[in-house]
């Protein structure tokens, strides 16, 4: 066999060498649009193949990332509450150096929110050119649990950005964070912040006694006398303050 049959056995036969050969021979315009038409169709297949398995491999990354997390040693002590938990911080320390592993990056900013007075914090989660955005939406407070000041607007607003951030790493890695055994008796942290801040921004006295309501149901469902303290505590002092605005 020839060397010229043996390089013409080895070149590989696309629509873009068809194109060069029939444009090296005056072919008709009909048959160089089909051709043209043919190697845009093959690049178009390639990149969608090529988005495919970028994608199958995003989800397999972060599954792999959600294995090695595994759960997290809390490392705050709320007093009010009597329980512990897992500040962002800690959550950061710990997650980071995993998903950068699995060459993930997060990027956080901050979004017009749904609701008037509430902070959003939008994550987007990429790897490889894919990318899927998550959302968080706090109630920023400038008040604890029992009513007392805890905090000026914008470190109110500062605070709800970072509790938003950490409710995004728990839900992108579905972290689980180890807490005591009262917390996990009862309801969740973030069900009993959620009721808090609902009870404690209700804007007139039927909205208040309609969360109050689900507030105590759920902590009755789950013998949970601590948050029941909370949200009746809560509760008395915004009725209160509803009040007080009406006299004045």
């Amino acid at each position: 066999m020839s060397d010229e049959l043996v390089v013409a056995e080895k070149r590989e036969i696309t629509p873009l060498s068809l194109i060069q050969s029939a444009l090296s021979k005056n072919v008709a315009p009909e048959v160089l649009k089909e051709l043209v038409s043919l190697q845009q169709s093959m690049v178009r297949f390639d990149w969608e193949a090529q988005e495919r398995q970028s994608k199958i491999d995003f989800d397999d990354s972060l599954n792999e990332c959600q294995q090695e997390i595994g759960r997290i040693a809390p490392n705050v002590n709320r007093l009010d509450t009597k329980s512990w938990w897992a500040d962002y911080a800690q959550l950061d320390r710990t997650v980071r150096p995993i998903y950068t592993k699995h060459r993930f990056s997060i990027g956080y900013s901050e979004v017009a929110p749904l609701a008037v007075g509430k902070v959003r914090i939008q994550a987007i989660l990429s790897r490889a050119g894919v990318a899927r955005e998550y959302y968080s939406e706090i109630t920023p407070s400038t008040t604890g649990p029992k009513g007392g000041a805890m905090a000026t607007a914008t470190d109110a607003d500062a605070i709800a950005a970072s509790r938003a951030k950490r409710y995004l790493l728990l839900s992108i890695f579905n972290i689980a964070v180890g807490i005591d055994k009262i917390e996990k008796e009862g309801i969740p942290e973030d069900n009993r912040e959620a009721f808090l801040s609902a009870i404690k921004t209700a804007p007139d006295k039927p909205s208040l006694d309609k969360v109050y309501i689900s507030a105590k149901k759920e902590a009755t469902a789950k013998n949970d006398t601590e948050s029941l303290r909370l949200f009746t505590e809560a509760g008395a002092s915004r009725a209160q303050e509803l009040k007080n605005a009406q006299v004045h």
